[in-house]
């Protein structure tokens, strides 16, 4: 096992460039073999099916089927996932990878457990805690199942078909057949049952549609992921989330903004033109068939300048409910800044300071912070939040110099990372209006771009020394 770092002594084979390399004329004779080696043997470059050159171990076989545990609720089978994988790992030849997030999310559940002896909840504090030592387990398996882009591509075309055929279809039933919304705000159920959790998933799902046609080369994958590309908008949409149309809005002035440039070097004229009619036609089908109520909603946000026109954002008063919630959280914050009230106890804790005073009646009752980052630090104080927040950056930072490094040659494996980041931007903005710290999907999401990183970097290490081998016989 490797700590804070990775595994040594996987091998990354190489293929053709065609779909990885940027189109643009390469400077020197021994830089376009160079990119090459940065050329993952995966089917995605080739006409081979969705399964082939996939390695199926423990590990990978029992996080797909956790994946499809928490995301269908057909087969109970989320812990037996865990615990095979968990298993797996154990029995598993390749070197174990232990990264610095599972390291940060170590100390952040260790921090919650001294929390859980200072909680006055200390029931539904260790209830919070064994959840939490759950998804670190999870991630465990996660950064350990993926070891080729084969696998990667494999999982998330499972992931999104999971989603597709669930939670998606589901709440456009729904929403669309049967009229079972939450005051016209598409739902499904179970974890999808509340609209701004389901908005803020979509938005990862998103991402990763996104991340597919960088560099997916079969016809029927391209294809439903562009129809993801509408649909997946659409639902976001419909759960008339407010903090979800602005994550969206952020989500993809931020793709086509940055990635624009890029797109136009690694396409020919022809195929800019059927873009930008894409994109338009994309636009304009979203905006035509989201439901009236979502546009009233957003309307409202112009109102958000001072706390006196919060009753004019909603007829429902949930913006200035939000507002009174915010400033019964800022007082627990307060008032515990060391250990906070307890990993998910923070609702308990609502309901005896919401009785204050001070506070509006609007915010009675067991109500959640609405917030991540208040949620975080009301139940784990300001050290419980350094290591979350140091969780996120860990990947984060990991994710972006393998970005950076890729960008010059091989931009279509950067864009595949970038848009896996701006799917955690977004989320996180969304997350300001919402308490999304300990969903399973972002642990998922952390543990995708992570490996997804670590591959990239070490195509690019392989690259670099196809490149030291080339110079060497030139000279």
């Amino acid at each position: 096992m490797q700590h804070g770092s990775d595994a040594i002594g996987e091998r990354t084979p190489r293929s053709s460039v065609d779909s990885l390399a940027t189109s643009a004329p390469t400077a020197n004779r021994w830089a376009s073999r160079v990119q090459a080696g940065l050329a993952s043997p995966d089917p995605s470059t080739s006409s081979s099916g969705l399964l082939a050159g996939v390695q199926w171990t423990i590990p990978f076989v029992a996080f797909l089927a956790y994946i499809f545990a928490i995301t269908t609720y057909r087969l109970p089978i989320g812990s037996v996932g865990i615990i095979a994988g968990l298993v797996g790992l154990a029995l598993q030849s390749e070197p174990r990878r232990f990264p610095w997030m599972l390291v940060w999310f170590g100390a952040f559940i260790l921090w919650c457990a001294v929390g859980y002896v200072r909680s006055p909840y200390p029931e539904r504090t260790w209830d919070g805690l064994m959840d939490l030592v759950k998804l670190w387990a999870i991630v465990l398996v996660g950064v350990n199942a993926f070891r080729s882009r084969a696998q990667i591509r494999l999982f998330t075309v499972f992931f999104l078909t999971c989603f597709a055929l669930f939670p998606l279809r589901g709440a456009f039933e729904n929403y669309l057949l049967f009229n079972y919304t939450t005051f016209g705000r598409a739902i499904w159920n179970h974890a999808f049952e509340n609209p701004n959790d389901l908005a803020a998933i979509a938005l990862l799902q998103l991402a990763m549609v996104a991340a597919l046609l960088p560099l997916e080369r079969r016809w029927w994958i391209r294809r439903a992921a562009q129809v993801g590309l509408v649909l997946l908008p659409l639902l976001i949409l419909m759960t008339q989330s407010r903090a979800g149309f602005i994550a969206l809005t952020l989500f993809c002035l931020c793709c086509i903004g940055v990635q624009w440039r890029y797109l136009l070097r690694m396409i020919n004229p022809a195929q800019r033109t059927r873009l930008i009619v894409i994109a338009l036609a994309v636009i304009a089908a979203v905006s035509f068939f989201a439901p009236n109520g979502v546009w009233q909603r957003v309307a409202g946000l112009k109102y958000l300048t001072s706390t006196q026109q919060l009753n004019e954002v909603d007829s429902e008063g949930s913006a200035r409910q939000r507002w009174e919630i915010w400033r019964v959280a800022s007082k627990i914050i307060a008032e515990h800044p060391l250990f906070g009230v307890g990993v998910t106890a923070y609702p308990l804790a609502h309901v005896v300071y919401a009785r204050g005073e001070e506070f509006n009646p609007t915010a009675n009752g067991e109500r959640d912070t609405h917030s991540t980052i208040l949620h975080v630090q009301a139940e784990t104080g300001v050290p419980g939040t350094i290591f979350f927040v140091g969780l996120v950056i860990s990947v984060v930072v990991r994710a972006e110099r393998s970005r950076r490094a890729a960008k010059r040659l091989a931009p279509r494996l950067a864009m595949h990372l970038f848009f896996l980041e701006m799917g955690l931007l977004a989320y996180f903005t969304a997350g300001i209006f919402g308490s999304f710290a300990y969903v399973a999907f972002l642990y998922i999401h952390l543990a995708l771009m992570w490996v997804t990183a670590d591959l990239t970097r070490r195509q690019l290490a392989h690259a670099s020394g196809v490149r030291d081998a080339l110079r060497s016989q030139h000279t």
